[in-house]
């Protein structure tokens, strides 16, 4: 989707060679896109051949919300669990390296200048995603809370929040009207 003022167009590009799973974000980030990379990315990292990397181009991102950066902590936490390797953030704009400084990850992240090369073919994925579920974005936010007690703080309300609109949307356990 376009913005008015921003000639980037918002998207998740991915990619994957033998060095492992490449991510390029452009424009703004949030969790509407994000979404798809969950199912997609975190399963295929409980695999024991997993990957031995992934690579977040941040160069062309103006935006990121604390959804997709809570999924970016996930995935390291998942991929240094299940095979050593790590999350690499390449290229950061000055947008996302002080969002993820102000949140301080800088020092959790692994957050590079430079790139390796991705890979020439490059999948967009898919812009119009249904609602995510609130599991995701709890998710999502429960790993970055993991990061810091300056991150618990920032968004244990939220976190709250998700929690009660979750057991809200839970059917009750076991209401055969005795």
């Amino acid at each position: 989707m376009t913005e008015m003022g921003n000639t980037q167009i918002d998207s998740l590009m991915v990619g994957r060679d033998e060095r492992g799973y490449f991510i390029k974000a452009a424009g703004s980030i949030r969790a509407m896109l994000c979404y798809p990379l969950r199912e997609g990315l975190l399963s295929l990292l409980e695999s024991p051949s997993s990957l031995p990397a992934v690579f977040v181009d941040l160069a062309d991102c103006t935006y990121m919300d604390s959804t997709f950066i809570g999924l970016l902590v996930a995935i390291d936490k998942r991929l240094q669990k299940s095979s050593g390797g790590r999350l690499h953030i390449v290229q950061a704009s000055a947008a996302c390296r002080d969002t993820l400084n102000q949140i301080g990850l800088q020092t959790i992240l692994l957050i590079e200048a430079s790139a390796p090369t991705f890979p020439a073919v490059m999948n967009e994925l898919a812009t119009e995603m249904e609602r995510p579920a609130t599991e995701f974005i709890l998710g999502a936010h429960e790993a970055l809370m993991e990061t810091s007690e300056e991150a618990r703080k920032k968004f244990g309300l939220l976190k709250e929040l998700l929690e009660r609109k979750l057991k809200s949307e839970k059917p009750p356990k076991d209401s055969h009207g005795e």
